[in-house]
């Protein structure tokens, strides 16, 4: 959660995600009315045909039953094995489609015809984070598609739209599969871009506009909050210049992340002054932790020798968000900590409740 390089083990998926909202709708919205659809269709048609929309169609409700009842780290697992397991349905009819077997009919073309392009479409949008993947499950179901209309062509079914079926369809599909991978790439630079306005340029951290997008969001009582300050920073601009400035301001960001670890996250609020918010924790007193994680950084820093001999040494205020209360008022506290730091000699450390 840091905004360097490291990170925490990631449990479970942010709700507000792009490919988590996109995975709730497929899977929860999109595939109990492809089912119910596809049951419908079945009523009166051939034992054969029926057959394959019961399957099809049990596999789809599977899959948005365990979408549903799973908790939420196995999100992704489902999102990456149900693909490939339509795509190994789709072959498994074709290799059983064979005189004397399943031989297909206009009624499973039509819904092949159907579903294939909408499904590559769909499953574009499922991994607008890993366009790899979308690409390769996109041809996959394309190609399986193209191999079970050409098997039942070879068998006689011969569609009044053409008797080049399965050139078309993979054809559309394919053209799906490229403006898919279009839309995801246009999507992962959208992305980026965003990201790289919430981040800092010159010490990677994220940004004020970040930590006041972070902050709207209800904080959980026992967060952490707190600011702090490098003591006398105009001196290090005035004696060794701007660049030896920027080099502390880098590596005061340095040590942030060095004893944060994944523990919370650090924003440059502006100019000296930095932000952290640390997550409550059940098994231990996250005052006292962020205390402690904040005298360690305190401690680092007054050791470090920066550009030239230079030295320099922080001042931090500390806060918890009560229950009930908005950031703001923790925020404030913290800032009022950070004043007292400040006037009572600086160097230090002040926690307000």
């Amino acid at each position: 959660m840091n905004g360097g390089d490291a990170r925490p083990p990631i449990t479970a998926p942010d709700p507000f995600s792009i490919p988590e909202r996109i995975g709730r709708l497929y899977f929860r919205v999109a595939l109990p009315m492809v089912a119910g659809s596809l049951l419908i269709a079945g009523i009166g048609a051939s034992p054969g045909s029926l057959r394959v929309l019961v399957a099809l169609s049990g596999t789809a409700l599977l899959g948005a039953a365990l979408h549903l009842l799973l908790p939420a780290r196995w999100h992704d697992t489902l999102r990456r094995a149900f693909p490939l397991t339509t795509i190994a349905f789709v072959l498994v009819v074709a290799l059983l489609s064979r005189p004397g077997g399943l031989s297909g009919d206009p009624l499973l073309l039509t819904v092949l015809l159907l579903l294939a392009p909408g499904t590559v479409l769909a499953w574009t949008l499922l991994f607008t984070d890993d366009a790899r993947m979308g690409r390769l499950t996109g041809l996959g179901l394309s190609a399986a598609a193209t191999l079970l209309v050409w098997r039942w062509q070879a068998l006689g079914l011969q569609p009044s739209l053409s008797s080049n079926t399965p050139l078309l369809l993979l054809v559309v599909c394919l053209i799906v599969v490229s403006y898919g991978g279009a839309f995801t790439e246009i999507n992962r630079r959208y992305l980026a871009g965003e990201q790289a306005q919430r981040r800092d340029a010159l010490t990677g951290l994220l940004n004020r506009r970040a930590f006041d997008e972070h902050t709207r969001r209800a904080q959980a009582p026992g967060t952490a909050l707190a600011v702090l300050d490098i003591d006398h920073f105009k001196r290090v601009n005035d004696t060794h210049g701007h660049t030896a400035g920027d080099r502390v301001l880098r590596g005061v960001a340095d040590v942030l992340l060095d004893v944060l670890a994944g523990r919370g996250q650090a924003y440059r609020w502006g100019g000296e002054e930095f932000a952290l918010l640390l997550p409550p924790d059940a098994t231990e007193d996250v005052s006292a932790q962020a205390a402690a994680l904040l005298e360690q950084v305190r401690a680092e820093v007054a050791r470090r020798t920066f550009t030239g001999g230079q030295r320099v040494t922080l001042s931090a205020g500390l806060s918890t968000v009560q229950p009930g209360e908005a950031v703001q008022a923790a925020f404030e506290r913290a800032d009022s900590a950070l004043r007292e730091a400040k006037d009572s000699g600086r160097d230090r450390v002040v926690s307000r409740p």
